[in-house]
Protein backbone atom coordinates (compact mmCIF):
# COMPACT_ATOMS: atom_id res chain seq x y z
CA UNK A 1 0.00 0.00 0.00
CA UNK A 2 1.24 3.46 -0.87
CA UNK A 3 1.29 6.07 1.86
CA UNK A 4 0.91 9.65 0.71
CA UNK A 5 2.43 12.76 2.15
CA UNK A 6 0.03 15.70 2.25
CA UNK A 7 2.02 17.30 -0.58
CA UNK A 8 1.78 14.19 -2.78
CA UNK A 9 -1.96 13.90 -2.21
CA UNK A 10 -2.50 17.61 -2.90
CA UNK A 11 -0.62 17.27 -6.21
CA UNK A 12 -3.12 14.60 -7.30
CA UNK A 13 -6.21 16.67 -6.48
CA UNK A 14 -6.63 18.23 -9.97
CA UNK A 15 -6.61 14.79 -11.62
CA UNK A 16 -8.82 13.25 -8.92
CA UNK A 17 -11.21 16.19 -9.22
CA UNK A 18 -11.60 15.66 -12.98
CA UNK A 19 -12.30 11.94 -12.51
CA UNK A 20 -14.75 12.63 -9.68
CA UNK A 21 -16.63 15.32 -11.63
CA UNK A 22 -16.93 13.04 -14.65
CA UNK A 23 -18.23 10.26 -12.38
CA UNK A 24 -20.76 12.59 -10.76
CA UNK A 25 -22.00 13.79 -14.16
CA UNK A 26 -22.32 10.19 -15.29
CA UNK A 27 -24.24 9.33 -12.13
CA UNK A 28 -26.79 12.07 -12.86
CA UNK A 29 -27.23 10.84 -16.43
CA UNK A 30 -27.57 7.28 -15.20
CA UNK A 31 -30.45 8.26 -12.91
CA UNK A 32 -32.20 10.02 -15.79
CA UNK A 33 -31.95 7.00 -18.11
CA UNK A 34 -32.87 4.60 -15.30
CA UNK A 35 -36.03 6.59 -14.61
CA UNK A 36 -36.92 6.42 -18.30
CA UNK A 37 -36.38 2.66 -18.28
CA UNK A 38 -38.62 2.26 -15.22
CA UNK A 39 -41.38 4.27 -16.91
CA UNK A 40 -41.16 1.94 -19.91
CA UNK A 41 -41.34 -1.11 -17.63
CA UNK A 42 -44.49 0.21 -16.02
CA UNK A 43 -46.20 1.03 -19.31
CA UNK A 44 -48.69 -1.42 -20.79
CA UNK A 45 -46.88 -1.99 -24.07
CA UNK A 46 -43.23 -0.97 -23.80
CA UNK A 47 -41.53 -0.77 -27.21
CA UNK A 48 -38.86 -3.48 -27.21
CA UNK A 49 -36.43 -1.35 -29.17
CA UNK A 50 -36.61 1.61 -26.73
CA UNK A 51 -36.25 -0.77 -23.81
CA UNK A 52 -33.16 -2.38 -25.35
CA UNK A 53 -31.55 0.98 -26.16
CA UNK A 54 -32.01 2.25 -22.61
CA UNK A 55 -30.72 -0.99 -21.07
CA UNK A 56 -27.68 -0.83 -23.34
CA UNK A 57 -27.00 2.79 -22.38
CA UNK A 58 -27.22 1.91 -18.69
CA UNK A 59 -24.87 -1.06 -19.12
CA UNK A 60 -22.35 1.13 -20.93
CA UNK A 61 -22.65 3.86 -18.29
CA UNK A 62 -22.01 1.33 -15.55
CA UNK A 63 -18.82 0.20 -17.29
CA UNK A 64 -17.77 3.82 -17.75
CA UNK A 65 -18.40 4.53 -14.05
CA UNK A 66 -16.30 1.52 -13.07
CA UNK A 67 -13.51 2.93 -15.24
CA UNK A 68 -13.57 6.28 -13.41
CA UNK A 69 -13.61 4.52 -10.04
CA UNK A 70 -10.72 2.30 -11.14
CA UNK A 71 -8.76 5.38 -12.25
CA UNK A 72 -9.19 7.02 -8.84
CA UNK A 73 -8.15 3.82 -7.07
CA UNK A 74 -5.19 3.32 -9.42
CA UNK A 75 -3.64 6.50 -8.01
CA UNK A 76 -3.87 4.95 -4.54
CA UNK A 77 -6.80 7.11 -3.41
CA UNK A 78 -9.99 5.74 -1.88
CA UNK A 79 -13.34 6.97 -3.16
CA UNK A 80 -15.63 7.15 -0.12
CA UNK A 81 -18.70 9.00 -1.42
CA UNK A 82 -19.40 10.00 -5.02
CA UNK A 83 -22.20 12.46 -4.28
CA UNK A 84 -20.42 14.26 -1.41
CA UNK A 85 -17.08 14.07 -3.22
CA UNK A 86 -15.18 12.37 -0.39
CA UNK A 87 -11.74 10.98 -1.16
CA UNK A 88 -9.21 9.54 1.28
CA UNK A 89 -5.49 9.04 0.79
CA UNK A 90 -3.64 6.57 3.03
CA UNK A 91 -0.93 8.32 5.01
CA UNK A 92 1.17 8.18 8.15
CA UNK A 93 1.25 10.65 11.01
CA UNK A 94 4.07 9.64 13.31
CA UNK A 95 3.72 5.88 13.59
CA UNK A 96 -0.04 5.94 13.07
CA UNK A 97 -1.69 4.88 9.83
CA UNK A 98 -4.31 7.50 8.89
CA UNK A 99 -6.44 8.60 5.98
CA UNK A 100 -5.78 12.07 4.63
CA UNK A 101 -9.29 13.31 4.04
CA UNK A 102 -10.45 15.59 1.23
CA UNK A 103 -13.91 16.78 0.32
CA UNK A 104 -14.72 18.17 -3.11
CA UNK A 105 -14.58 21.95 -3.06
CA UNK A 106 -11.79 22.16 -0.52
CA UNK A 107 -8.69 23.79 -2.03
CA UNK A 108 -6.30 21.32 -0.38
CA UNK A 109 -6.10 18.47 2.09
CA UNK A 110 -6.24 19.94 5.58
CA UNK A 111 -7.71 17.06 7.60
CA UNK A 112 -7.23 13.41 8.41
CA UNK A 113 -8.98 10.66 10.34
CA UNK A 114 -8.14 7.23 11.66
CA UNK A 115 -8.42 4.20 9.41
CA UNK A 116 -11.45 2.93 11.34
CA UNK A 117 -13.04 6.38 11.56
CA UNK A 118 -14.94 8.40 9.00
CA UNK A 119 -15.39 11.94 7.77
CA UNK A 120 -17.32 12.98 10.87
CA UNK A 121 -14.25 12.22 13.03
CA UNK A 122 -11.74 14.11 10.95
CA UNK A 123 -9.11 16.23 12.64
CA UNK A 124 -7.14 19.20 11.40
CA UNK A 125 -3.59 18.58 10.22
CA UNK A 126 -2.68 21.90 11.85
CA UNK A 127 -2.88 20.47 15.39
Amino acid sequence: MKYFTVEEANQLLPVITRELEALQHLQLSFVKFYDQLEKLRLSDNPPDEDFFVLESKLDFMEMEAQSYIHNIHSFGAELKDIHAGLIDFPGMIGNEEVLLCWRQGEPAITHYHGVEEGYINRKSLEN
